[in-house]
């Protein structure tokens, strides 16, 4: 009766002591803004526009109908890269996140997916879809800001906008999150092309 007790207790320690190696293994991760991909606006891809003149004419019509309805949806890509320095497996299981635009809050959400990092500098990309609408943020007083990074999405002069992100990644023990120690911000340039 005793040895039967024993193997579970055992089996939950074992897994206690991978769990905590984890969140061990997290503390030591790096984070970085990697890419900014598939940048959209108004459902028009934007990444190969270097300029206003780049737009036909439809896809013009397009975007002034839209902004007619008072709307400037856009959406992109952010690849999040994790780095894992240490000599143990690091794992994520949700991220929350919070982008900024020139340090105008500009959309939030949360990545539930488990990510596993390995040990000896492994690496992984963890794809973010960042979709927001910039009319909205043209109406609260934030017009330069997001006209900068409109402008800097389909101009090949020296444009650039500062894109942020500040995540908090938490990892799953059992049926419990355990958050990361508050959040922390990632800085990235991006212009035309990037």
């Amino acid at each position: 009766m005793r040895k039967i007790l024993l193997f579970p207790t055992m089996v939950l320690l074992l897994q206690g002591c991978s769990v905590f190696s984890e969140i061990t293994a997290l503390r030591k991760c790096e984070f970085r803004l990697h890419s900014l991909q598939e940048p959209r606006l108004c459902g028009i891809g934007v990444s190969q526009k270097r300029s206003w003149k780049d737009f036909s004419f439809l896809e013009g019509q397009q975007i002034a109908a839209t902004l007619l309805n008072s709307s400037l949806p856009f959406e992109i890509l952010v690849n999040l890269e994790v780095r894992n320095p240490g000599s143990k497996l690091a794992a994520v299981n949700t991220i929350h996140w919070i982008a900024f635009v020139e340090d105008v809050q500009v959309a939030q959400g949360t990545v539930i997916q488990r990510v596993e990092i390995p040990p000896s500098h492994g690496s992984v990309l963890i794809p973010m879809l960042l979709q927001t609408d910039l009319f909205e943020f043209l109406e609260k007083g934030h017009p330069r800001s997001m006209l900068n990074f409109a402008l800097s999405l389909v101009s090949a002069k020296d444009r650039s906008s500062q894109v942020s992100l500040m995540i908090k990644p938490s990892v799953m023990v059992g049926k419990r999150t355990i958050p990361y120690p508050g959040y922390f911000t990632l800085t990235r340039e991006f212009s035309a092309g990037d």
